[in-house]
């Protein structure tokens, strides 16, 4: 990243658009078109799609973009959060690859004169257009072409991948797919006839007169759902229930290892006991270090609005050198002390040329301080006398985030750079202007704008975290010891569980990529562990996860393709229960020849249904029932009675009475383009879901996960 993305808050969150501009040299350079990849062996593929294999080192790379643009929005990359990352990484590439492998059958790619008029034709995209403004706010395209000049020089460019894969490989994909989706969406057609008939069925409704007897009038007691059923009705919709993957489960007993109450009053106690001596200290740094506060001393300003604790008019208002606590702040226990106070803006513009004398990437030199020194000193002095600051910073600041904007950073908070830099612009007037040094180099600084004044404060923290002592952790990890050393396999397991009278937690649907446990929470290496051990294994040793020790045990492995009967019961039993009563239902009504006599043998009244929609055929209390409705509608069945009917909720027998067409307002023309706009839209569903059902997928995350 640039300098100045690293200055701001030691790792504060990048502005997308600075780094776009600040790289945009490299749209130019070698085309501009190629991203990540290349020529990859078997051994590092992490899939295979189709015989094309996608390396682990490429699909880092996405997930470490990935993870930056989380970071560039705000965003905290946890474990979990990672570990979404990577499945939806995963998931992504996948599709990317088999698209490029449709784009390359079909011939779609994106030209090199197309791709630069998608940068600076009619319409360039956002993100270019918002750097390159003139006063008029119209696109400055002889301003962007000009600064592509002064950036293609600078061959050394750190950060080439990061604008390829943040806006151009996005820009030229998004337009290949455009090509292949309106491709596929021109190859919709509706026949006249086909929505002619789709207006004439809106219209038709239909009178009729039934009996229904719900599948609940049938106890589920009476219905005996064998094995054979529900592997039956599953192979019946196997494209619904088969997996791709196998799984695995476990069961668990837990061994609770969170901090006891002598744990949080140990740790409240020790930091009352600093009170009186953190009043006094004249160093509240050194004494936040030297009491290991796990919450590092900020020597800088913050206005109140900025302080983000439920307790800061408390500390604020204890006043300049009091020690306000100890109070609980979410896991930690923390005394607050308002250090100093300064009436300061809340936030400044600025801008700066940087002569750089380490590499922010590397930390390796790359000036003489001496000789970068000098060059800051004699540019000073060319501003002072005239010299143009913008022209300056483009042609000779380090910094590639900003020297493209004349060394313009913008507005930002107080705390958001280094400390020297920080304490310059918020101490000093607007319009102050002089050489500053940081970790970095030399940076001439410029403060051009200041607003929003208010009291702001340096406030040191003392915490301490409610962690559990060792004694806790230690009773807590013999009791699961305990537990293990009699339960070596599944049986004694369960024997010990039922012995000690423990919970037993159940996880299911463990895949052996996944990085989640059921309710445990994310952590990759505990699948790790229940992928070694085999079906019935107890893990010998305990897993301390989330304040606590687990004691495990393998239970089951489903391989994948239709699950096992006893998985499958769970999802399937009700519906194939009901199937089972609509034949029983459905036999006691064999024979009938009358609404009445059906009526009579299932002691239910005769309904009546008017005024039937055909597109969606509902039936009183019953819902929308399709087989049932539908039997109404031949003029052919008027005045019959159905043979018995098993729908949704029940068994029917119909006697339609009458049929008639409704006034419709949709036109056939109308009708012609809602169909064709459903066409459009389940092409490009359909084509993806086509892909991937048919592609030849090798999954080899877990050689590496």
């Amino acid at each position: 990243m640039s300098i100045i993305q690293t200055i701001r808050d030691k790792a504060a969150p990048v502005t997308i658009g600075v780094i776009a501009i600040s790289l945009i040299g490299f749209i130019l350079m070698d085309a501009g078109r190629s991203g990540l990849g290349g020529g990859v062996s078997p051994k590092d593929a992490v899939v295979s799609v189709n015989g094309v294999d996608l390396s682990w080192e490429a699909f880092q790379q996405k997930v470490k973009l990935n993870e930056e643009i989380q970071q560039m929005q705000g965003n905290v990359v946890d474990e979990n959060t990672r570990q979404q990352i990577y499945t939806e990484t995963y998931n992504t590439i996948i599709t990317d690859e088999l698209l490029n492998q449709e784009y390359t059958k079909l011939g779609i790619d994106v030209s090199d004169k197309e791709f630069n008029d998608m940068l600076f034709g009619k319409n360039p995209p956002q993100w270019l257009t918002q750097q390159f403004t003139n006063d008029k706010g119209e696109f400055d395209v002889a301003a962007a072409r000009q600064a592509i000049n002064e950036l293609k020089k600078n061959k050394a460019n750190t950060n080439r991948d990061m604008v390829n894969n943040l806006y151009l490989n996005p820009m030229i994909e998004g337009t290949k797919r455009n090509k292949y989706a309106a491709l596929l969406q021109n190859s919709s057609y509706v026949p006249k006839w086909m929505a002619e008939k789709s207006v004439a069925d809106n219209s038709q409704m239909a009178n009729m007169s039934y009996v229904v007897a719900p599948f609940s009038s049938v106890s589920d007691s009476a219905v005996k759902v064998s094995d054979a059923d529900i592997m039956a009705y599953a192979k019946a919709h196997a494209s619904e229930y088969e997996t791709e993957e196998g799984s695995r489960s476990i069961a668990y007993v837990s061994f609770d290892a969170s901090p006891s109450t002598q744990d949080t009053a140990d740790v409240y106690n020790s930091l009352a006991a600093l009170k009186a001596e953190f009043e006094q200290t004249t160093d509240a740094g050194a004494f936040v270090a030297r009491n290991a506060s796990t919450l590092p001393y900020f020597d800088g300003y913050n206005s109140k609005n900025r302080i983000q604790i439920a307790q800061k008019d408390s500390i604020i208002g204890a006043g300049i050198g009091k020690v306000y606590g100890p109070y609980l702040d979410v896991q930690s226990y923390v005394l607050s002390k308002v250090v100093d106070m300064k009436v300061l803006p809340d936030s400044v513009k600025a801008r700066h040329i940087l002569i750089g004398t380490v590499d922010p990437r590397t930390q390796q030199p790359t000036n003489d301080p001496v000789v970068a020194k000098k060059k800051a000193d004699s540019l000073l002095a060319a501003i002072k006398a005239g010299a143009d600051f913008t022209m300056l910073a483009l042609m000779n600041s380090d910094d590639e985030g900003s020297k493209i904007k004349g060394g313009d950073l913008g507005y930002f908070a107080n705390g958001a750079m280094v400390k020297e830099f920080n304490d310059f612009c918020f101490n000093k007037a607007k319009g102050a202007m002089d050489i500053v040094q940081t970790q970095f180099g030399y940076h001439i600084i410029q403060v051009t704008d200041q607003k929003d004044f208010n009291p702001a404060y340096k406030i040191a923290y003392l915490a301490k975290n409610i962690d559990a002592s060792q004694t806790t952790i230690n009773e807590a990890q013999l009791k699961a010891n305990a537990f293990l050393s009699k339960s070596k396999d599944l049986k004694s397991f369960e024997a010990t569980l039922s012995a000690d009278k423990l919970t037993k937690k159940i996880a299911q649907d463990i895949k052996a990529a996944d990085y989640q446990v059921g309710m445990l929470g994310v952590n990759r290496e505990l699948v790790r562990e229940i992928y070694k051990a085999d079906v019935g294994d107890v893990l010998p040793e305990p897993f301390e996860l989330n304040n606590q020790f687990l004691a495990i045990a393998i239970t089951g492995e489903e391989p994948k393709g239709l699950p096992s009967v006893a998985k499958l019961r769970p999802m399937i039993e009700s519906i194939v229960r009901n199937e089972l009563k609509g034949k029983m239902l459905a036999a006691k009504l064999a024979g009938v020849t009358t609404l009445e006599a059906a009526a009579q043998k299932l002691n239910v009244p005769v309904l009546r249904a008017d005024s039937v929609s055909f597109v969606s055929p509902l039936l009183g209390g019953s819902g929308y029932e399709l087989k049932a409705g539908g039997f109404g509608f031949n003029k052919n069945n008027i005045g019959k009675i159905s043979a018995p009917i098993i729908g949704g909720s029940g068994v029917f027998v119909v006697k339609p009475e009458a049929q008639f067409a409704q006034p419709v307002t949709t036109s056939v023309d109308e009708m012609m383009q809602t169909l064709m706009s459903q066409q459009k839209g389940a092409l490009l569903y359909g084509s993806m879901e086509a892909l991937r059902k048919t592609a030849s997928v090798t999954d080899n995350r877990t050689k590496f996960l």
